[in-house]
């Protein structure tokens, strides 16, 4: 709820408790009065409370809340005093046929002295409401603001190995005049353009993802033009699902360095990925992995660190992930729902 919607309802809330106050006065001066003289006296008896409510509400609660407990209840006293005082005064100049109780002015004066705070009371409620749905509101700022900054930080995260080693082999294809030169350099200029422009949003289309994906995968081709088992399938892919961005891709570049698919005659990558009828993503890679990362080396480094963070950050335990790498082959499988454009 934005904060001028907050405040209307405030102000209808404490509209209708004033009219609400103003109704039962009136309602029992009828008794013993005449409509007139009933409405008169129940006008100035809201009229004198209003100034207590809201110079209460406006300068001594703000005290309280910033501890100055003392102040606040000393000048709390003398201000529901005074106007006590005040309306007193007023209410003798007004004829009325209501019954004198027994006690005399003290006794009365406690009665509205009491029924006073009371009311004054009931009314900072809407202060104290209020108070803390700004705090709310503030606190869930800083925590977006947060997120975000964390997930800017991790979407920088582009590897470093991928980048120098790709534009390391545009070099040297083009020292050599190799025909692979031009087309790498236009995936890769693809797959940069993407991370800058589209990345900026919390989703992106599951398509550009997918294509992002692809020339990747074209780019870690070209580098063995022999091998021929690095593939990806895609099914039930529509042009109106999201997902957040860079996951997929990430996911695919981690296993792009990882694996001896260039190196290897028999090294592979097989990325699998599917949409189910409940707008699912299933997400499955499976891959050699190089054999000096086989023994003694995480195969899960800071990049596929910063991938789990972001789907927790922006997926929370809505996503599944599994893992394993056993005798130089590694698996994984990931499960996140997508959603649609509207």
């Amino acid at each position: 709820m934005e904060k001028s919607t907050f405040r209307r309802y405030s102000i209808l809330g404490q509209v209708a408790a004033w009219s609400i106050l103003f109704l039962i006065n009136f309602m029992e001066q009828l008794d013993f009065e005449s409509p007139l003289n009933a409405f008169l006296f129940s006008v100035t008896s809201v009229a004198y409370l209003i100034p207590i409510v809201y110079l209460h509400y406006y300068w001594l609660l703000p005290l309280f809340s910033k501890g100055k407990k003392w102040t606040y209840f000393i000048a709390t006293f003398c201000l529901i005093t005074f106007f006590l005082f005040f309306y007193e005064i007023i209410d003798s100049f007004i004829p009325t046929n209501y019954p004198e109780e027994e006690g005399g002015f003290w006794d009365d004066f406690l009665y509205y002295f009491l029924l006073s705070s009371i009311i004054t009371a009931a009314f900072s409620l809407f202060y104290f409401v209020e108070a803390w749905y700004e705090n709310f509101k503030r606190e869930a700022l800083l925590k977006n603001e947060k997120l975000e900054a964390e997930l800017n930080f991790l979407k920088s995260q582009i590897n470093p190995h991928f980048l120098f080693n790709t534009l390391n082999n545009i070099y040297s294809y083009a020292q050599t005049g190799n025909e692979k030169t031009a087309p790498m350099l236009e995936k890769l200029s693809a797959i940069l353009r993407f991370m800058v422009y589209d990345c900026s949003e919390d989703r992106v289309g599951l398509s550009k993802e997918i294509a992002a994906v692809t020339d990747l995968l074209e780019i870690h081709k070209m580098k063995n033009s022999r091998q021929q088992n690095i593939e990806f399938l895609q099914t039930g892919v529509k042009g109106y699902y999201l997902i957040a961005p860079l996951i997929i891709v990430n996911f695919v570049e981690n296993a792009c360095k990882h694996s001896d698919a260039v190196s290897n005659p028999n090294g592979f990558i097989k990325i699998n990925l599917s949409v189910d009828e409940l707008d699912n993503c299933i997400f499955e890679i499976v891959n050699s992995v190089k054999q000096k990362n086989s023994i003694d080396v995480k195969y899960q480094g800071v990049g596929l660190q910063n991938i789990k963070k972001r789907l927790a950050l922006q997926y929370g335990e809505a996503y599944e992930f599994l893992e394993e790498k056993i005798d130089g082959i590694y698996r994984m499988r990931l499960v996140i729902p997508l959603e649609r454009k509207r």
